[in-house]
Protein backbone atom coordinates (compact mmCIF):
# COMPACT_ATOMS: atom_id res chain seq x y z
CA UNK A 1 0.00 0.00 0.00
CA UNK A 2 1.58 3.22 -0.67
CA UNK A 3 1.45 6.25 1.48
CA UNK A 4 0.32 9.99 0.71
CA UNK A 5 2.62 12.56 -0.55
CA UNK A 6 2.56 16.06 0.39
CA UNK A 7 0.92 17.50 4.11
CA UNK A 8 -1.44 15.14 6.12
CA UNK A 9 -2.56 17.03 9.32
CA UNK A 10 -3.51 15.01 11.84
CA UNK A 11 -5.53 15.86 15.27
CA UNK A 12 -4.01 14.00 18.01
CA UNK A 13 -6.51 14.49 20.65
CA UNK A 14 -9.00 13.48 18.66
CA UNK A 15 -8.23 9.67 18.38
CA UNK A 16 -10.19 8.66 21.35
CA UNK A 17 -10.47 4.41 21.84
CA UNK A 18 -12.87 3.61 24.48
CA UNK A 19 -13.13 0.18 26.12
CA UNK A 20 -16.68 -1.64 28.25
CA UNK A 21 -18.23 1.97 27.28
CA UNK A 22 -15.20 4.08 29.64
CA UNK A 23 -13.49 6.89 28.11
CA UNK A 24 -9.93 6.49 27.83
CA UNK A 25 -7.40 9.07 26.69
CA UNK A 26 -3.94 10.12 27.62
CA UNK A 27 -5.18 13.33 30.37
CA UNK A 28 -8.10 13.81 32.30
CA UNK A 29 -10.91 15.43 30.15
CA UNK A 30 -13.84 16.75 32.75
CA UNK A 31 -12.94 20.34 33.04
CA UNK A 32 -15.55 22.79 33.78
CA UNK A 33 -15.82 24.47 30.44
CA UNK A 34 -18.90 26.85 31.17
CA UNK A 35 -18.07 28.38 34.27
CA UNK A 36 -14.91 30.41 34.16
CA UNK A 37 -16.30 31.87 30.70
CA UNK A 38 -17.23 35.70 30.38
CA UNK A 39 -20.57 37.67 29.70
CA UNK A 40 -19.73 37.89 25.90
CA UNK A 41 -19.54 34.77 25.31
CA UNK A 42 -22.66 33.95 25.55
CA UNK A 43 -25.66 34.66 23.01
CA UNK A 44 -29.28 33.51 23.12
CA UNK A 45 -32.30 33.90 20.75
CA UNK A 46 -34.28 36.02 23.27
CA UNK A 47 -34.57 37.05 27.21
CA UNK A 48 -37.55 37.27 28.86
CA UNK A 49 -35.77 40.43 30.59
CA UNK A 50 -32.54 41.51 31.76
CA UNK A 51 -32.22 39.32 34.61
CA UNK A 52 -32.90 36.30 32.50
CA UNK A 53 -29.84 36.97 30.26
CA UNK A 54 -27.90 34.16 28.56
CA UNK A 55 -25.16 34.87 30.85
CA UNK A 56 -26.79 33.66 34.05
CA UNK A 57 -27.13 30.31 32.85
CA UNK A 58 -24.26 28.89 34.55
CA UNK A 59 -24.37 25.68 36.78
CA UNK A 60 -25.03 26.28 40.52
CA UNK A 61 -25.09 30.08 39.79
CA UNK A 62 -28.07 32.52 41.60
CA UNK A 63 -26.91 35.93 39.58
CA UNK A 64 -29.69 37.97 38.03
CA UNK A 65 -32.97 35.99 38.06
CA UNK A 66 -31.64 32.51 38.60
CA UNK A 67 -30.85 31.50 34.98
CA UNK A 68 -31.63 31.92 31.17
CA UNK A 69 -35.33 32.31 30.16
CA UNK A 70 -36.10 33.60 26.63
CA UNK A 71 -39.24 35.80 25.77
CA UNK A 72 -41.20 33.51 24.38
CA UNK A 73 -41.92 29.74 25.12
CA UNK A 74 -41.34 28.15 22.27
CA UNK A 75 -39.30 25.27 20.13
CA UNK A 76 -37.65 28.23 18.23
CA UNK A 77 -35.60 29.44 21.24
CA UNK A 78 -32.09 28.58 21.56
CA UNK A 79 -29.06 29.39 24.42
CA UNK A 80 -25.32 29.94 22.73
CA UNK A 81 -21.97 29.23 24.41
CA UNK A 82 -18.70 30.49 22.56
CA UNK A 83 -16.26 28.14 24.56
CA UNK A 84 -13.13 30.35 23.00
CA UNK A 85 -11.67 27.84 21.12
CA UNK A 86 -12.43 24.42 20.15
CA UNK A 87 -13.15 22.13 23.21
CA UNK A 88 -13.60 18.42 23.10
CA UNK A 89 -17.07 18.00 25.09
CA UNK A 90 -17.48 14.86 27.08
CA UNK A 91 -20.75 15.46 28.89
CA UNK A 92 -23.08 18.16 30.04
CA UNK A 93 -25.28 18.82 33.11
CA UNK A 94 -28.40 21.11 33.26
CA UNK A 95 -30.85 22.92 36.14
CA UNK A 96 -33.48 24.73 35.81
CA UNK A 97 -33.75 28.63 36.85
CA UNK A 98 -32.93 29.27 40.16
CA UNK A 99 -35.90 28.56 43.19
CA UNK A 100 -38.77 28.88 40.11
CA UNK A 101 -41.40 26.85 37.72
CA UNK A 102 -38.79 27.11 35.02
CA UNK A 103 -36.78 24.42 33.83
CA UNK A 104 -36.37 22.47 30.89
CA UNK A 105 -37.18 18.48 30.33
CA UNK A 106 -35.96 17.62 26.73
CA UNK A 107 -33.29 19.37 24.67
CA UNK A 108 -30.85 19.09 21.80
CA UNK A 109 -27.64 19.84 21.52
CA UNK A 110 -25.99 21.71 17.75
CA UNK A 111 -22.28 22.21 17.52
CA UNK A 112 -20.11 24.51 15.05
CA UNK A 113 -16.58 26.06 14.23
CA UNK A 114 -17.89 29.48 13.06
CA UNK A 115 -21.09 29.96 14.95
CA UNK A 116 -22.75 28.87 11.48
CA UNK A 117 -23.58 25.49 9.62
CA UNK A 118 -24.71 23.61 12.82
CA UNK A 119 -24.54 19.88 13.00
CA UNK A 120 -26.85 18.34 15.55
CA UNK A 121 -25.44 16.45 18.26
CA UNK A 122 -26.50 12.18 17.00
CA UNK A 123 -26.30 9.22 18.85
CA UNK A 124 -26.85 6.17 17.36
CA UNK A 125 -26.84 7.69 13.94
CA UNK A 126 -29.62 9.66 14.98
CA UNK A 127 -30.58 13.38 16.06
CA UNK A 128 -30.06 12.93 19.81
CA UNK A 129 -32.89 14.19 22.68
CA UNK A 130 -31.50 14.73 25.81
CA UNK A 131 -33.26 14.40 29.47
CA UNK A 132 -33.16 17.63 30.92
CA UNK A 133 -34.71 18.50 34.48
CA UNK A 134 -38.15 17.96 36.35
CA UNK A 135 -37.60 20.64 39.03
CA UNK A 136 -35.19 23.76 39.26
CA UNK A 137 -32.41 22.47 41.40
CA UNK A 138 -31.42 18.94 40.85
CA UNK A 139 -28.46 18.89 38.37
CA UNK A 140 -29.04 16.25 35.54
CA UNK A 141 -25.58 15.07 33.80
CA UNK A 142 -25.55 13.67 30.76
CA UNK A 143 -22.67 11.66 29.36
CA UNK A 144 -22.20 11.98 25.68
CA UNK A 145 -21.75 8.81 23.57
CA UNK A 146 -18.80 10.52 21.67
CA UNK A 147 -17.12 13.45 21.96
CA UNK A 148 -18.21 16.75 20.62
CA UNK A 149 -15.05 19.13 19.01
CA UNK A 150 -16.39 22.38 18.87
CA UNK A 151 -15.88 26.07 19.36
CA UNK A 152 -19.65 26.71 19.80
CA UNK A 153 -22.67 24.71 21.63
CA UNK A 154 -25.96 25.32 21.16
CA UNK A 155 -28.76 24.48 23.61
CA UNK A 156 -32.07 23.88 21.76
CA UNK A 157 -35.45 23.29 24.69
CA UNK A 158 -37.65 21.27 23.53
CA UNK A 159 -40.06 20.49 26.41
CA UNK A 160 -40.60 22.24 29.96
CA UNK A 161 -42.12 22.95 33.03
CA UNK A 162 -45.76 23.11 32.60
CA UNK A 163 -45.77 25.30 35.62
CA UNK A 164 -43.63 27.55 34.12
CA UNK A 165 -41.42 28.75 31.67
CA UNK A 166 -38.77 27.29 29.89
CA UNK A 167 -35.22 27.78 32.00
CA UNK A 168 -31.77 26.76 32.16
CA UNK A 169 -28.32 26.45 34.01
CA UNK A 170 -26.13 24.76 32.53
CA UNK A 171 -22.08 23.14 32.23
CA UNK A 172 -20.17 21.66 30.08
CA UNK A 173 -17.25 19.38 30.60
CA UNK A 174 -13.75 18.57 28.35
CA UNK A 175 -11.06 19.88 27.66
CA UNK A 176 -8.35 21.86 25.57
CA UNK A 177 -7.94 20.31 21.89
CA UNK A 178 -5.21 20.44 19.79
CA UNK A 179 -3.69 19.66 16.16
CA UNK A 180 -0.16 18.60 15.20
CA UNK A 181 0.76 19.27 11.63
CA UNK A 182 3.17 16.09 9.79
CA UNK A 183 4.55 16.33 6.86
CA UNK A 184 5.22 13.32 5.00
CA UNK A 185 7.46 12.36 1.72
CA UNK A 186 5.54 9.35 0.62
CA UNK A 187 8.02 6.79 3.08
CA UNK A 188 6.69 8.23 6.76
CA UNK A 189 4.65 6.98 9.10
CA UNK A 190 3.46 8.16 13.00
CA UNK A 191 2.18 5.63 14.97
CA UNK A 192 -0.46 6.11 17.62
CA UNK A 193 0.23 3.27 20.51
CA UNK A 194 -2.21 2.13 23.08
CA UNK A 195 -1.46 1.61 26.38
CA UNK A 196 -1.68 -2.19 26.18
CA UNK A 197 -0.30 -4.45 23.51
CA UNK A 198 -4.19 -5.15 22.81
CA UNK A 199 -7.19 -3.28 22.11
CA UNK A 200 -10.92 -4.19 22.48
CA UNK A 201 -13.38 -1.25 21.80
CA UNK A 202 -17.04 -0.91 21.33
CA UNK A 203 -16.44 3.09 20.80
CA UNK A 204 -14.14 5.00 18.40
CA UNK A 205 -13.35 8.56 17.46
CA UNK A 206 -11.37 9.41 14.44
CA UNK A 207 -10.95 12.77 12.83
CA UNK A 208 -7.85 14.24 10.87
CA UNK A 209 -7.39 16.65 7.72
CA UNK A 210 -5.52 15.88 4.76
CA UNK A 211 -4.27 17.59 1.89
CA UNK A 212 -2.25 16.03 -0.96
CA UNK A 213 -1.99 16.30 -4.70
CA UNK A 214 -1.88 11.82 -4.59
CA UNK A 215 -4.65 10.05 -6.47
CA UNK A 216 -3.96 6.74 -4.21
CA UNK A 217 -2.83 5.77 -0.76
CA UNK A 218 -3.37 5.17 3.41
CA UNK A 219 -3.99 7.71 5.38
CA UNK A 220 -4.70 5.15 8.51
CA UNK A 221 -4.07 1.42 9.29
CA UNK A 222 -4.67 -0.79 12.10
CA UNK A 223 -5.31 -4.24 12.34
CA UNK A 224 -5.54 -7.42 15.10
CA UNK A 225 -4.33 -11.14 15.72
CA UNK A 226 -8.28 -12.26 15.23
CA UNK A 227 -8.60 -9.96 11.33
CA UNK A 228 -10.20 -7.12 12.65
CA UNK A 229 -8.78 -4.23 11.33
CA UNK A 230 -9.42 -0.76 10.11
CA UNK A 231 -8.68 1.22 6.62
CA UNK A 232 -8.85 4.54 5.55
CA UNK A 233 -6.99 5.02 1.94
CA UNK A 234 -7.53 7.41 -1.30
CA UNK A 235 -8.27 5.18 -4.46
CA UNK A 236 -8.44 7.47 -7.33
CA UNK A 237 -9.10 10.65 -5.44
CA UNK A 238 -11.66 9.02 -3.91
CA UNK A 239 -11.88 7.92 0.19
CA UNK A 240 -12.63 4.11 0.97
CA UNK A 241 -12.98 3.40 4.51
CA UNK A 242 -12.86 0.17 5.12
CA UNK A 243 -13.80 -2.10 8.54
CA UNK A 244 -14.00 -5.37 9.64
CA UNK A 245 -14.85 -6.34 13.19
CA UNK A 246 -14.71 -9.92 12.54
CA UNK A 247 -16.45 -12.97 10.77
CA UNK A 248 -17.41 -16.04 12.38
CA UNK A 249 -15.94 -19.28 12.87
CA UNK A 250 -15.74 -20.73 9.49
CA UNK A 251 -16.69 -17.51 7.78
CA UNK A 252 -19.89 -17.81 7.17
CA UNK A 253 -20.93 -14.40 8.07
CA UNK A 254 -18.02 -12.24 6.46
CA UNK A 255 -17.71 -9.03 8.67
CA UNK A 256 -15.75 -6.64 5.91
CA UNK A 257 -17.65 -3.79 5.31
CA UNK A 258 -16.56 -0.68 2.53
CA UNK A 259 -17.86 2.35 2.07
CA UNK A 260 -16.31 5.45 -0.38
CA UNK A 261 -17.11 9.12 -0.33
CA UNK A 262 -16.14 11.81 -1.74
CA UNK A 263 -14.17 12.36 -5.07
CA UNK A 264 -11.33 14.67 -6.72
CA UNK A 265 -9.51 14.77 -3.17
CA UNK A 266 -6.04 15.02 -4.60
CA UNK A 267 -6.73 18.86 -5.28
CA UNK A 268 -4.20 19.85 -2.95
CA UNK A 269 -6.69 21.40 -0.09
CA UNK A 270 -7.44 20.82 2.87
CA UNK A 271 -9.96 18.16 3.51
CA UNK A 272 -11.61 16.68 6.55
CA UNK A 273 -12.61 13.20 7.63
CA UNK A 274 -14.25 11.91 11.06
CA UNK A 275 -14.93 8.30 11.58
CA UNK A 276 -17.66 7.72 14.77
CA UNK A 277 -18.72 4.53 15.37
CA UNK A 278 -21.14 2.91 18.32
CA UNK A 279 -20.44 -0.79 17.97
CA UNK A 280 -21.70 -1.67 14.40
CA UNK A 281 -23.05 2.02 13.82
CA UNK A 282 -20.84 4.01 12.01
CA UNK A 283 -21.02 7.85 10.92
CA UNK A 284 -18.61 8.60 8.05
CA UNK A 285 -17.91 12.26 7.62
CA UNK A 286 -15.65 13.50 4.40
CA UNK A 287 -16.21 17.37 4.44
CA UNK A 288 -19.52 17.99 5.98
CA UNK A 289 -21.08 15.22 4.63
CA UNK A 290 -22.12 12.05 6.69
CA UNK A 291 -22.76 8.47 5.69
CA UNK A 292 -24.71 6.06 8.04
CA UNK A 293 -24.38 2.52 8.27
CA UNK A 294 -23.91 -0.63 9.65
CA UNK A 295 -20.67 -3.05 9.66
CA UNK A 296 -21.79 -6.48 8.14
CA UNK A 297 -21.04 -9.65 10.29
CA UNK A 298 -22.84 -10.27 13.71
CA UNK A 299 -19.64 -8.82 15.89
CA UNK A 300 -20.05 -5.22 17.90
CA UNK A 301 -16.06 -5.04 18.99
CA UNK A 302 -13.48 -3.70 17.54
CA UNK A 303 -10.08 -5.74 18.52
CA UNK A 304 -6.95 -4.26 16.98
CA UNK A 305 -2.78 -4.76 18.32
CA UNK A 306 -1.01 -2.34 20.18
CA UNK A 307 -0.83 0.62 17.59
CA UNK A 308 -2.52 2.69 14.67
CA UNK A 309 -0.57 3.49 11.73
CA UNK A 310 -0.74 6.86 10.21
CA UNK A 311 1.54 5.89 6.89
Amino acid sequence: MSALTGLLMLLVTSLIITSNGAWSASRKCDDSLVAPLPIKSFNSSSEYGRGYAAAFAKLNRIQGAGGWSPLDTNRYQWLQVDLGSRKQVVSIATQGRYRSSDWTSQYQLLYSDAANNWRPYLKDGNIWTFKGNNNSEDVVREELQHAIVARYIRFIPLHWSQKGRIGVRLELYGCSYWADVISFDGHSIISYRFRSKKMKTVKDVISLKFKTTARDGVLLYGEGQQGDYILLQLQRATMELSINLGSSQYNLIKGHTSVTSGSLLDDGHWHSVAIERYRRNINFTLDHQTQQFRTNGEFEHLDLDYEVNCP
